[in-house]
């Protein structure tokens, strides 16, 4: 047989195997023929099944002792297949789960906009293996796309967050800082804040406000707005911080951040320079009181040197 390209081991099986077959059969035809021979037809047909049975499991265990380590090998080899193919297709095995994570929990639809990884941008095609989005600038640089597509494969959804934002026709809270570099009235800069964005946001603010509603209850939790907020902070050297908090059209936010800022310097610049005229007006005041009370006492030396 080793010229068959059989190995002596597999070899030496087979042959033992054929060798308890044929004993374990004679034996179970020659058992057979005798219980044949009762003169009660059940108890003869009791005893042959009881003669095949055995014989059965004593041919199982037989195999199964010649045979068991060449199943052993078998396993082993084929362990060793399995390992080097869940290595080697690891990547798709983990693509094809983010896309059921995306599928099963709703994560994203054609014309989210969504950020991964970040990487900003809107979804246009998503497949098992991959995502395609076009790439977009960041907010305050508007929500024209870059021209550019970015195919991801869905392994990332695995290995970060997925941030949907809201749609640019939507309205949306809308973050923002103001820095002070000089020192200004908290109290009265924060009022100013207030002032001007609700007048800036006066045109929307019934539409924002039914808007606000709907996004809660689809939501389920409370969501920032529709009212702004102003809170005063400072920065990690020191700096005055104003954090502003609207409620907008997401495709306006970065003209109506500009605008407020743009007021809001104004406003403070005009009030820098009113008081700075003002405490000029008081200084030429009180230098021009010094110099008389100079020139008062020294006409009163030369009288009294006179």
């Amino acid at each position: 047989m080793t010229g068959l390209f059989i190995p002596s081991s597999v070899a030496d099986n087979i042959a033992w195997s054929i060798c308890v077959l044929g004993a374990c059969m004679a034996v179970r035809f020659l058992i057979e023929r005798l219980a044949a021979a009762s003169d009660d037809p059940f108890v003869a047909r009791r005893r042959r099944f009881t003669v095949r049975a055995l014989t059965n499991a004593i041919i199982a265990f037989a195999l199964l002792g010649i045979w068991l380590a060449e199943i052993q090998n078998a396993l082993l080899s084929l362990t060793a297949v399995l390992v080097a193919l869940v290595v080697a297709t690891k990547e798709l095995i983990m693509c094809v789960a983010g896309s059921v994570l995306r599928f099963g929990g709703h994560l994203f639809k054609v014309g989210d906009r969504i950020e991964i990884n970040g990487i900003h941008g809107e979804v246009v095609d998503h497949g098992l293996f991959s995502t395609t989005i076009m790439e977009l600038p960041p907010q305050q640089h508007g929500f024209s796309g870059t021209g550019r597509t970015v195919m991801l494969p869905n392994s990332v959804l695995l290995s970060g967050p997925v941030k949907v934002e809201a749609q640019p026709r939507h309205y949306a809270p809308h973050r923002f800082l103001l820095t002070m570099e000089k020192p200004v009235p908290a109290a009265e800069t924060a009022r100013l804040v207030s002032e001007i964005a609700r007048r800036v946001l006066e045109a929307d603010r019934e539409l924002a406000a039914r808007f606000h509603q709907f996004a809660a209850r689809k939501a389920g939790a409370e969501i920032s707005g529709p009212e702004t907020t102003v809170s005063v902070g400072t920065s990690e050297i020191g700096k005055m911080q104003f954090q502003i908090t609207l409620y907008c059209l997401v495709r306006d936010a970065a003209q109506i951040q500009n605008e407020i800022t743009v007021e809001v310097m104004d406003a403070l610049r005009t009030a820098s320079l009113s008081g700075s005229q003002a405490n000029g007006e008081a200084d030429d005041r009180a230098w021009a009181d010094i110099t008389g009370r100079l020139k008062q006492a020294a006409v009163g030396k030369r009288r009294e040197a006179a």
